[in-house]
């Protein structure tokens, strides 16, 4: 079994992010273009959290919003 460091070697050491004032369509956006399942959330250059496409299909979706 591989370890975290050997996939991450693999993956490559980019981290995308998403500004905290960004729509979720902009990160949906982003997540589609980099081909990634989550952003990193950032205020500035402080990462604040994360957002992940399961974020978008339980509290959109689900929910019934709209991102417009």
């Amino acid at each position: 079994m591989k370890t975290i460091k050997e996939l991450l070697g693999n993956k490559g050491h980019e981290v995308w992010s998403v500004r905290s004032d960004a729509s979720v369509y902009e990160a949906i956006e982003i997540m589609a273009s980099k081909s990634a399942g989550a952003l990193m959330v950032v205020d500035g250059d402080k990462p604040i959290g994360i957002i992940s496409e399961r974020d978008y299909a339980r509290k959109v979706i689900l929910e019934g919003r709209s991102l417009y």
